[in-house]
This record gives structure tokens, sequence and C-alpha cells, in this order.
């Protein structure tokens, strides 16, 4: 009866140990297609960033008159590129790959195209983007039926980026009068730049985003990845962060 107990323990033990191995294979597997598709993400983001650098078309000879400030509707940039990429981070990765992402891609092809003195505030309106997409993944967002909540939360999106930037061309300085008519004029000249942003953005949404969601709820792959307890609370408080740091380094 005792040597029946005794094997009864070992057996226990031994069922411990393999679903202990199991399971950490499984994170190691999972954390390897993590890290391969980040990988992926960022070597898009950076090789279109630095090819569209200087062969992006013209913007079209449209013009708008808002109060009497007479200036294009388009005004082309890269927005929509890393826009995409911080995104896509956010909707498959999650976690610290909301930041990682989009921040790792901005570095290496700003070495390479350069950047202007609101760089934190790039940077971190990236990240926010990236953030939003983690919102729709733990809130399993992730099927064709939201779709609609998927694109209309990512033009939001470009919305809270567009005016987190400009609010930080304003308090840099940049030719504005420190009161509400300077950010308002700052914010109407970036009018051309946030419409872009909008047009380009959401056709590049409709593209990536819905194909991705597609696969997704068919689960072809791209698989599910687990997010740790510590790795939520960093990644809600990695946006904050470089915000404040945006902030503060325009103030002192």
């Amino acid at each position: 009866m005792k040597n029946f107990s005794l094997k009864k323990k070992i057996n226990k033990s031994k069922d411990h140990i393999v679903k202990k191995e199991v399971k950490m294979m499984k994170n190691i597997f999972e954390n390897r297609n993590r890290i391969i598709i980040a990988i992926l993400l960022i070597a898009f983001g950076t090789i279109t960033r630095i090819f569209l650098h200087n062969n992006l078309p013209s913007p079209p000879s449209i013009y708008i008159n808002i109060n009497g400030l007479i200036q294009p509707m388009f005004m082309f940039d890269l927005f929509f590129v890393v826009a995409i990429v911080s995104l896509v981070s956010g909707l498959i990765l999650g976690g610290y790959y909301t930041f990682i992402v989009p921040i790792s891609t901005m570095v290496i092809s700003d070495i390479i195209i350069g950047n202007n003195w609101i760089i934190l505030f790039t940077w971190s309106g990236f990240v926010l983007i990236g953030f939003i997409g983690y919102v729709l993944k733990i809130k399993n967002r992730m099927s064709i039926k939201y779709i609609p909540n998927v694109l209309g939360v990512g033009i939001c999106g470009i919305l809270l980026y567009d005016i987190w930037t400009n609010f930080g061309t304003w308090l840099g300085g940049w030719g504005y009068a420190y009161t509400l008519e300077g950010l308002a004029l700052c914010y109407t000249k970036a009018i051309p730049f946030m419409l872009w942003h909008l047009l380009s953005t959401t056709i590049a949404m409709v593209f990536v985003i819905v194909p991705i969601i597609y696969l997704k709820e068919h689960k072809i792959t791209i698989p599910d990845f687990n997010i740790t307890k510590i790795e939520r609370k960093i990644t809600i408080a990695a946006p904050l962060v470089l915000m404040m740091l945006a902030v503060i380094s325009l103030l002192f």
C-alpha cells in the first residue's frame, strides 16, 4: 500500500514537471514568434519609410480657404507607414511591442532621414496609436463584425496623434504666440497634414488591418500571445511616460 502511494506521488511529480516543461517550451515558442513578427514589422516600417522619403508624389494643386488662410488641401508625409506598423503591433503583439516596434522603427529610420525638434512628441504619438491597437486586442475586437469599430478607433487614433503633435509644435514656440489664438492658428495650418493622415492611413487600414482581422478570425497564421500582468502595466505606463518627457523636453 505504501509502495502504491509512493508511486502515485512520483507520478504526480513527474506530471507536474512535464506540464511545467511544456508550459515553458510554449512560452519560448510564443516569445520567439513575437520577436520574429516584431522584427518583420520594424523592417517593413523602416525600409518603407526610408524608400518613400524622397519618392512620394507631389500633392494635388487643390487649395482650401479657412478664415482667410489659403493653403493646400493635402500635405504628403510618411505618417501612414509608421501609424499602420504601430497599430498592427498593438493588435497582434500587444504588451511591450506596442512601444518597442514604433520607437524602433522611428529611431532606425530617423538616423538616416532625420527628424525635428518635437521628436518625442512624434514618438509618443505613435506609441499612443500602438496602445490603441492593444486596447482593441484585449477587448477582443479582432473579428470581421468589429471591422467598423476598429477603423473608427483607428481614425480616432490619427486625430489624437495630430492633436498631440501639433500641441507640441505650438508649445515649442515654432512661430506661434502662446495664446489660444496662436494654438488655433497652429491647428489650422496643420489641417492639410491631418486630412492627408486621415485619407492615407484609412486606405492603408483597409488594405492591411482588414485582411489581418480576417486571418485572425479564421485562425490562419496569426497566433494569440499571452500578456503578463507586469507587461500590461508597463504597456499602459509607456505612452504616459513618453508624453510627460515630451512636454518636459520643451519646457526645460
